[in-house]
């Protein structure tokens, strides 16, 4: 069975290793990772791991076009083969997201056997705030960060709402994939068996569009979620404003962004039954010579751009905003020294 996930990164070197790791381990066997414009060594990071056979990585169309969609572009490329209609599951992931598999031993197979009706898996995103790290640290971000979204709240004006990525079977017979679903013939629908991520059917919801979201009760958390790792710790987010979208080159980040994701309400450790395997498996993409000095070299100029940006007045003025919005929190102490 081949597991495909399709990835767009820039300048995410100090993550790459935990989330390769990871998803190996749970059961994704081709991970394809598009790159643009990096200078901290996340693509000759992933060249390497290429090498070794553990990712297939191309650089992004973009790179011939000049487009700056690059999320849309690396997908229509590969909409154009055959690579994708051949694999039996695939899913398109971004390396802050994590797919967590709360039944059986936690392995996607557990969840394919626990809804062998299923061909269409909605994996809605657990949310995570900064959970009270505000440094950045060369840990694993799955061992951070264990408090975030409450999974019934309302944090939208608008809606009760989650994002969505999916899980697609070939059997399902998509017209093409795009970032957060497939896109389906509205005559081949019978073909389709959608659930959520508690197994529910979720044939109400119209998958001739794509489906970015989905709102209560059509979410569910039960069997299998998303977890999001949007802001990771303070100091880390501030590498992600510094680097901008890798999918989408005209979202910034900054405050707006860090008050609509920083919800610390619901404490969610289920992810953490994996750390000791996960830390182990990093340890042994480390004894790769070159892999290792490549991420340290990313870890070490990770902290050395944390400390340029600090030295920047905007960014004195979002932390000093950060630091405000955390002490209105009561509910959450900070796990480490504010600077």
């Amino acid at each position: 069975m081949r597991i495909t996930s399709v990835t767009c990164m820039r300048n995410e070197a100090p993550f790459i290793l935990e989330w390769v790791a990871y998803h190996r381990m749970i059961g994704i066997n081709d991970p394809i990772v598009f790159s643009n414009s990096c200078t901290d060594g996340t693509d000759l990071m992933l060249e390497r791991l290429d090498e070794l056979g553990l990712v297939r990585h191309l650089p992004n169309p973009t790179a011939l076009t000049g487009g700056k969609m690059h999320i849309i572009a690396a997908l229509k490329y590969l909409n154009s083969g055959n690579r994708l209609a051949r694999s039996d599951w695939v899913a398109s992931l971004d390396v802050d997201e994590f797919i967590n598999v709360k039944v059986g031993n936690g392995m996607l197979k557990d969840l394919f056997d626990a809804l062998p009706y299923a061909n269409l898996i909605s994996l809605s995103q657990q949310n995570f705030g900064h959970s009270g790290n505000w440094i950045y640290a060369d840990e694993l971000q799955t061992s951070l960060f264990d408090h975030g979204w409450d999974q019934t709240s309302v944090y939208t004006r608008e809606l009760n709402k989650r994002g969505t990525k999916t899980l697609t079977h070939k059997s399902s017979e998509p017209i093409s994939w795009s970032n957060h679903s497939p896109l389906f013939a509205a005559e081949k629908l019978n073909k389709l068996h959608p659930v959520n991520g508690s197994g529910f059917d979720l044939s109400n919801v119209d998958m001739t569009k794509t489906v970015k979201a989905l709102v209560r009760p059509d979410y569910g958390f039960d069997l299998v979620q998303l977890n999001h790792y949007a802001l990771r710790s303070v100091e880390s987010f501030l590498l992600k404003v510094a680097r901008g979208s890798s999918a989408h080159p005209d979202t910034s980040y900054g405050m707006k962004y860090w008050r609509r994701y920083d919800h610390n309400d619901y404490y969610d450790s289920s992810i953490s039954r994996h750390v000791d395997d996960l830390r182990a498996a990093r340890a042994d993409l480390l004894r790769d010579s070159e892999l290792r000095q490549l991420h340290y070299a990313a870890v070490n100029g990770a902290h050395k751009l944390i400390n340029e940006l600090r030295e920047q007045k905007a960014v004195k003025s979002l932390l000093a905003r950060i630091k405000r919005y955390v002490a209105r929190n009561p509910g959450l102490q900070t796990l480490n020294k504010v600077p």
